[in-house]
């Protein structure tokens, strides 16, 4: 059996980041947790902190930071509850009969009861100029915003899920995601009121608003889900939230700004390659080539953070290299090295490690996003696995 030197991980602050991908990417989740818990990593969480309560030291490596969007809020919810990996799979999937509440088809497509007038008829008109059969067909659908709503989740949550909620009662700290629907606001909902993120001034922290509530907010992906209706604690004003990754896939930043030293990012956003046993998505029809589109646009923006992050740490290393040649005082040279980490928005001490999927799984690709059926939850949560580990055995980690 093959074993993992992973010392440098021990005795430090780690974040799980989880993103969206509705239960294709909630499935890939769990197969990394297993992998991460077979590996020796301890998922911290309510009931399993209460069970260890005794133990006088801490986990070595202990994960305790939870950030979710979409799926992901979903998952990190779970884990902070405290349920292990194999409940998830085992309950949430029903796999077989458990503790966990299982998720079903009526929580995921709650119908949405509510239908919306604008209050200026005139100002916005997207049928103008079409034909008037089209008009006649296309305009019962116009005015609802979302066919679904995440309502049945939260439900879920409420019903079966949730002993408590509210993030001040969770042991691990748990972060959630979502977009403010009439603003360029990204919302990270939890119980810590951070500034405003470096990179981001349009980037809020929200305390005050329950955890239930938070997971319907970021799960709000349009155009399958009405936004979810939160209160504003502060202002007492309604704000409507959709997907938390609309603005930014990744929020590894939030573990940053938890002083996480270790981010471990999880996401299923990798584009189809081709292969000559599939052949081209222009054989597979619209919902293939939308899925093409919108992993081709997220894994972007993953890959250009990524790059800029690779560029700054080039830069620091390179100016470091440079000063002490040139024979700086330690204390010049960690003065210069400050102001330039302040600037470029990096902190080179954080280690950050994405589990994502290869082009080769083109299986995974191809999986219905929103599928309930175990088969399909089962090879997702093998790939997850299989990936965590693979990544996990590469040289820099051993």
């Amino acid at each position: 059996m093959t074993t993992y030197d992973l010392s440098e991980f021990k005795n430090k602050k780690i974040a799980l980041v989880l993103s969206g991908g509705v239960v294709k990417a909630a499935a890939w989740h769990i197969g990394v947790t297993l992998a991460l818990e077979e590996l020796g990593f301890s998922l911290k969480g309510n009931r399993t902190s209460n069970a260890n309560e005794t133990m006088p030291k801490k986990h070595s490596l202990e994960i305790g930071t939870y950030v979710g969007s979409s799926a992901g809020a979903m998952i990190s919810i779970f884990l902070a509850c405290g349920y292990t990996p194999q409940e998830i799979i085992n309950g949430a999937f029903g796999l077989t009969k458990g503790e966990m509440k299982r998720l079903t088809y009526l929580d995921m497509f709650y119908l949405n009861k509510f239908k919306l007038r604008p209050k200026m008829k005139d100002l916005y008109q997207p049928l103008e100029s079409f034909p008037k059969l089209f008009r006649n067909l296309l305009s019962p659908l116009m005015n609802f915003p979302g066919f679904f709503s995440t309502e049945g989740v939260r439900r879920y949550l409420l019903d079966g899920i949730l002993e408590f909620d509210s993030f001040e009662d969770f042991v691990p700290d748990l972060f959630i995601v979502g977009t403010k629907l009439d603003h360029s606001q990204k919302t990270i909902f939890s119980r810590y009121n951070y500034p405003n993120p470096s990179h981001d001034a349009t980037a809020h922290y929200q305390t005050g608003v329950k955890v239930s509530d938070a997971a319907a907010a970021s799960m709000a992906v349009p155009p399958f889900y009405a936004p979810f209706p939160i209160i504003n604690p502060v202002s007492g004003q309604k704000d409507y939230y959709i997907d938390g990754e609309i603005r930014e896939t990744l929020s590894t930043h939030v573990a940053e700004d938890n002083g996480c030293d270790i981010i471990i990012s999880s996401w299923t956003h990798t584009p189809y390659h081709y292969h000559d046993e599939v052949g081209s998505l222009i054989n597979y029809g619209l919902p293939s080539i939308a899925i093409q589109s919108i992993y081709l646009l997220i894994q972007k923006k993953i890959v250009s953070s990524r790059a800029k992050r690779a560029t700054g740490l080039d830069i620091l290393n390179t100016v470091s290299e440079y000063m002490k040649q040139e024979k700086f005082t330690n204390a010049h040279r960690r003065d210069i090295l400050a102001i330039l980490e302040r600037k470029l928005n990096i902190n080179p001490n954080v280690k950050l490690i994405d589990i994502y999927p290869t082009h080769h799984d083109y299986q995974l690709f191809f999986a219905n996003s929103f599928s309930l059926n175990p088969k399909v939850a089962s090879h997702a949560v093998k790939a997850g696995y299989k990936r965590a580990m693979q990544i996990l055995s590469q040289p820099e980690f051993l």
